[in-house]
C-alpha cells in the first residue's frame, strides 16, 4: 500500500528538480527529435504488469521499480531510449529490481492510486509493496543510476539521496 503522506518522496522529487536532474516539458523541436530517437528498450529489463510486480517483489525480496508511460509521451519514449538502454542502469535493474511498466491511460485507477501528475512518473516501493519514493520527469541515466543504487542498496533508509549522490562522487 502506498502512503502519500510519507515526506521522503517529495523531498526527493523536489531535490532532483532543484538539481536540474529531472527535466520537464521542453521546447517542441528538442521534443520532437527525442520522440525519434525514442522507442527501444534495452532486452535486459523484464517488464511485467503491476500486478504480477508486486508478486515477484514479495517472492524474490527485491524493491521494485513503476514506470507510468502513454504512448503520446514524449519524454516517456526518450527515457525508454536513453535511460533504460544505458548498460549501467539495465544491469542495475535486471539484477536489484522487479520492473513493472504501467500505460496511465489504459490504468487510470492505478495512475490515482499512486497520485501520477505527469508522465513519465516512476516509483520506487519495497518488496511488500510500500512507497519508497517517485520521480516525476525523465531522469538521465546517469542520474537514475545514482537512483537506483540509493533505493536498491537500502540506503535510502538512513542517507538523503543528496547525502548518498555526494558520497558517490
Amino acid at each position: 500500500m502506498i502512503h502519500p503522506c510519507t515526506p521522503r518522496p517529495h523531498l526527493l522529487a523536489a531535490a532532483l528538480l532543484l538539481a536540474g536532474l529531472v527535466i520537464g516539458p521542453a521546447p517542441a523541436a528538442r521534443a520532437a527529435d527525442a520522440a525519434e530517437r525514442a522507442g527501444a528498450e534495452s532486452p535486459d529489463i523484464r517488464w511485467l504488469d503491476h500486478d504480477a510486480a508486486l508478486s515477484a517483489a514479495a517472492e524474490q525480496r527485491k524493491p521494485v521499480m513503476i514506470h507510468f508511460t502513454a504512448d503520446w509521451c514524449k519524454w516517456c519514449k526518450k527515457m525508454k531510449a536513453e535511460t533504460y538502454t544505458d548498460p549501467a542502469v539495465s544491469a542495475l535493474l535486471a539484477a536489484d529490481f522487479v520492473t513493472a511498466m504501467v500505460d496511465a491511460d489504459a490504468s487510470p485507477q492505478l495512475k490515482a492510486r499512486y497520485g501520477v501528475q505527469g508522465l513519465p512518473t516512476i516509483w520506487f516501493l519495497t518488496a511488500d509493496g510500500e512507497g519508497i519514493t517517485y520521480v516525476p520527469g525523465f531522469v538521465p541515466a546517469e542520474t537514475f543510476g545514482t537512483l537506483l543504487r540509493w533505493v536498491g542498496s537500502g540506503a535510502y533508509r538512513t542517507r538523503s539521496f543528496e547525502d548518498f549522490a555526494a558520497g558517490e562522487g
